[in-house]
């Protein structure tokens, strides 16, 4: 919501002033960890090897780590799997 601020000359005229909006928190964190993650510079195969490692070689376990919510914020890129 803007904030008034009142005139100089007779205080009765108020000029409304428009403050800085705030990026949605969602848009702030992958724009974040997008700029991390291309510091890193992670390949597609590493991200699913390392996922394999976690799942313990589970195919199922794996499909819910590289296609998780955490997965897309950490990466700042959804990742699709089709098939």
């Amino acid at each position: 919501m803007a904030k008034r601020t009142a005139g100089k000359t007779s205080g009765v005229t108020t000029v409304r002033r428009q403050g800085r909006r705030v990026m949605p928190a969602l848009r702030r964190t992958a724009k974040r960890a997008r700029v991390v993650a291309q510091k890193a510079q992670l390949t597609l195969g590493e991200v699913i090897a390392a996922a394999f490692d976690t799942a313990g070689g589970e195919m199922s376990g794996v499909l819910e780590l590289v296609t998780s919510p955490q997965m897309t914020r950490a990466l700042g890129r959804r990742i699709v799997v089709e098939g």
